[in-house]
């Protein structure tokens, strides 16, 4: 039942009627120029005057018809079913749905009713009804010339002291909340009553944190569950992995056991594509990367140690082994290939594993000599997966998985060291880079190769972290005094052009290509040195070998000689006895003439 009311209003109270008429112009004032006037006249630069018009509106009112609606409900229940047939029983519709599908009639139906919906998709993609065909290029969308950012948001550690920022993570589902761990990881110069906390912010309002998380010992990585944006998983400076639950409170909700987890602290931790959703790996600086299951942190799923020696003596002690690992700084991993996984590592050596493998050689499927010192940050490229980015020392290198000796590109070395970088989210050929000196590269390798397009000084003290968000024009950025700058970029950093793809394509190949051939090149010239090295040593050993030969038989012609001269002397004996005899003789008499001589004076 509809209640209405009528409302009764006079004509004369509707205003006056307009009537128009034609007539000519009429002169109403005729004003005559002064010329005593023009002496007063004061040129004024700027003049302010203020006007206030206002526009007559005239009320009217009018009852019209009203609109009669009515109200029906529909019971709607699927049809064509035999009347014996549950339709809650999957099995019995399978069935039916088989045997009618067996059926000539079916088939005729099928085939009427595709030649109909056949016409209307051809009809539908031949004319986009749209499709703009009339526009003024100049209303067009263009590029913005200039690249540009703008500071959104300035979020500080509210604890004291002031701890820094380790990392950063972003809500899954374009969301505006921010995930910041905050660890002092300076070998034993933290200061004993450095809160363990962390905490999350939202951008809506980031002047207070939006939730607290406590913890009992630091907190290094922090994520988001990529499915529950309630959900956050955290790797602790004692080597333990942690859960935390929103809905629950700021206490953690599980935590792994301190025997079953990493002896150093856990320096990544990523989420894995799995059908509980609940899976995650972390690796840490002792050498371990362990898989673990939210539902169970009691023990890790697997643990993959990082020795990559082939010593197999079981007598060995286990100290030993902890040295030869390899220390991980950093890991990346890719929704897309559920079972690969990319480990950085403190040696400088970046690892492509798969999971499916059973040695540690089996997962270690690939070795890349990356940097000389610390990789700090090793990340695909989210539209070309066989292309991946590292970081580490000075300089910035892009890597293909099909060549493991050389990098592809590469930036040039840089005055200060440089701490984190990623791609961006929504244009392939950007990326960005952080320095220890408080300053941001961004990159876009389509326009410049050797220097940045923009350099941005965030911070006075050097940045530690960076992460993108999803949608690709925010950036969240951390560096030591413990706050986290959120940047917007502009267009030219977001919206990609329309041939990007390709060029950067081309440009990955092309570069893979000419590493190939340079691979090959060096590859044949160690082969030519090690040939020629084996010829070399033949022949010094030949040389070596006629020299000792030479040098054998003079040896012999001497001592034969020697011994020819020995067996002449022993031939001769007597004359050497005369010989002797005369000059004692001789000796004798010289020494009695001597004695007489001397008397003779005597006397």
């Amino acid at each position: 039942m509809h209640a209405s009311y009528t409302y009764g209003k006079f004509r004369r109270e509707f205003g006056k009627c307009c009537r128009f008429s034609k007539w000519g112009p009429k002169v109403l004032v005729d004003i005559k120029p002064e010329p005593e006037l023009d002496e007063q006249w004061l040129q004024k630069n700027p003049v302010n005057k203020e006007t206030n018009l206002g526009i007559e509106w005239s009320e009217h009112d009018a009852n019209t018809l009203r609109v009669e609606y009515a109200q029906h409900g529909i019971c709607h229940a699927e049809g064509g079913w035999p009347k014996d047939m549950s339709l809650d029983d999957p099995e019995q519709v399978v069935r039916f749905r088989k045997k009618a599908e067996k059926e000539e009639s079916y088939l005729q139906s099928v085939m009427q009713m595709s030649s109909t919906s056949e016409h209307f998709i051809n009809q539908n993609n031949s004319i986009d009804i749209y499709g703009k065909y009339f526009m003024d290029p100049k209303c067009q969308q263009m590029q913005t010339l200039a690249p540009s950012f703008r500071t959104v948001a300035v979020m500080s550690d509210p604890r004291e002291p002031i701890r820094p920022v380790q990392q950063i993570s972003w809500s899954p589902d374009q969301g505006t909340l921010i995930a910041v761990s905050y660890a002092d990881m300076r070998f034993q110069m933290a200061e004993p009553d450095i809160s363990p906390d962390s905490f999350v912010f939202d951008l809506e309002d980031s002047t207070a944190p939006y939730f607290t998380i406590e913890s009992p010992h630091p907190v290094v990585t922090l994520d988001f569950n990529h499915r529950d944006a309630q959900c956050l998983y955290g790797g602790l400076m004692s080597g333990q992995v942690a859960f935390w639950d929103m809905r629950k409170g700021s206490a953690n909700a599980a935590i792994s056991n301190i025997r079953h987890s990493h002896r150093d602290p856990v320096r990544s931790l990523y989420w894995i594509h799995s059908k509980s959703s609940t899976e995650f790996y972390s690796g840490s600086s002792d050498g371990q990367v362990m898989w673990w299951d939210a539902r169970k942190l009691s023990e890790p799923l697997e643990v993959l140690v990082l020795d990559l020696s082939k010593n197999e003596n079981e007598d060995e002690p286990e100290w030993t082994r902890w040295a030869r690992c390899h220390g991980v700084t950093c890991m990346d991993y890719d929704p897309s290939m559920p079972i690969r996984f990319m480990i950085g590592t403190e040696t400088g050596l970046v690892f492509n594993g798969n999971r499916k493998g059973k040695t540690v050689f089996e997962k270690i499927a690939a070795t890349y000599n990356c940097h000389y010192g610390p990789v700090y940050s090793a990340q695909r490229n989210p539209a070309f997966l066989k292309n991946f980015l590292t970081i580490g020392d000075w300089q910035v290198r892009i890597w293909s998985e099909d060549i493991k000796e050389s990098p592809i590109m590469w930036t040039k070395h840089h005055d200060v060291r440089l701490t984190d970088g990623a791609w961006s989210e929504s244009k392939p050929s950007v990326f960005y880079s952080t320095r220890s000196d408080g300053c941001l590269d961004c990159w876009d390798v389509l326009q410049k190769q050797k220097d940045p397009i923009l350099t941005i000084k965030v911070a006075d003290k050097g940045l530690n972290c960076i992460r993108c968000h999803e949608g690709g024009a925010l950036l969240a950025v951390g560096d030591d005094c413990g706050k986290t700058y959120v940047i917007k970029m502009n267009d030219w950093f977001v919206t990609p052009g329309k041939n990007d793809k390709a060029l950067l394509t081309a440009m990955f190949d092309r570069e893979t290509r000419r590493e190939k051939i340079i691979e090959a090149k060096l590859r044949e010239l160690k082969l030519k040195t090690k040939t020629s090295v084996k010829q070399d040593n033949n022949a010094t050993k030949d040389k070596h070998a006629q020299i000792a030969e030479a040098e054998a038989r003079l040896i012999q012609e001497v001592e034969k000689e020697f011994m020819e001269l020995i067996e002449i002397a022993n031939d001769q004996p007597n004359d050497n006895d005369k010989n002797i005899n005369e000059l004692n003789h001789q000796e004798e008499e010289e020494e009695v003439t001597g004695v007489t001589e001397d008397q003779t004076i005597g006397q």
